[in-house]
C-alpha cells in the first residue's frame, strides 16, 4: 500500500504518501471541587482524538504539465476535505481503520515540476552486462554504488532496484551476487551524473517526487 484511503477514495492514484507522526493522546480528566473535601473529585474522563501527520508526495508516475498538475490538487482538495470526515487507512498500517477522521491541518503545495522534483527518489537500473567478472553502477558525487560479481558472458540484462534492494539477472534474484560494500543509493534533485562499470546499455528509471 503505497498511500492513504480516506472517505472511500484510494491517493495512490495520484500520491504516495508517508506517515511522520501519530500522537498518542493522553486522556483528559474532568473534575469539581467539593467542600470540605481534600483535592477535587474526579468526575469523568474521555479520550481525545488521535492526531496523525501525513505527509503527501505527488507521484502520479508522469508528468501531467500545469494544466493536468492543477486538476490533481483540486481533486485532492475535494478528497481531503469532506464535510463530516470519514474512515482513514494509512499506509504503514494498512489493517488498522481510523473512523470519522477529519483534516484540521494543511500546509502550502510545494511548487512542482519547475525543477524536477524537491524530494530524494530511489532509481532503477536497467542495463545490459558486458563480458567480465563484475558490473558497477554508481553515484560519484555521493560516493556511492552497487557492484553486482558475476561471471558475465555478456548480454545478460540485469535490473538493479534501488528501492527494493533487490538484483536481478535475466529475471532471476541474484541480490547474493551484490558486493557487500554496495549501497543502494537515491538520487537527490537536480542534476545527477550516474557512472557505469562493464555495461553496454543503461537505463535509468524513477518517479519525480515532492515534498
Amino acid at each position: 500500500m503505497r498511500s492513504i484511503v480516506y472517505a472511500g477514495n484510494d491517493f495512490s492514484e495520484i500520491c504516495s504518501a508517508e506517515v511522520i507522526e501519530r500522537a498518542a493522546n493522553p486522556i483528559i480528566a474532568e473534575a469539581m471541587a467539593v467542600p470540605g473535601r481534600a483535592g477535587a473529585l474526579l468526575v469523568s474522563g474521555y479520550m481525545p482524538p488521535v492526531d496523525v501527520r501525513v505527509r503527501l508526495f505527488m507521484d502520479m508516475g508522469y508528468n501531467p504539465g500545469f494544466t493536468g498538475m492543477a486538476r490533481m490538487r483540486g481533486t485532492l482538495r475535494r478528497w481531503l476535505s469532506w464535510p463530516g470526515g470519514g474512515n482513514l487507512i494509512l499506509p504503514d498500517d494498512p489493517e488498522v481503520e481510523y473512523r470519522d477522521a477529519i483534516l484540521v491541518g494543511a500546509s502550502d503545495w510545494s511548487n512542482l515540476f519547475e525543477a524536477g522534483g524537491n524530494w530524494p527518489t530511489l532509481p532503477e537500473f536497467r542495463v545490459v552486462a558486458a563480458a567480465g567478472s563484475y558490473l558497477q553502477v554508481s553515484l560519484p558525487s555521493a560516493g556511492k554504488g552497487i557492484r553486482v560479481d558475476y561471471d558475465f558472458a555478456g548480454g545478460e540484462a540485469v535490473v538493479i532496484d534501488c528501492q527494493g534492494e533487490t538484483v536481478l539477472i535475466d529475471d532471476a534474484d541474484a541480490r547474493d551476487c551484490a558486493a557487500l560494500a554496495s549501497d543502494f543509493f537515491a538520487l537527490e534533485p537536480g542534476e545527477a551524473i550516474v557512472s557505469t562499470s562493464n555495461c553496454t546499455y543503461v537505463e535509468t528509471r524513477f518517479s519525480e517526487r515532492w515534498a
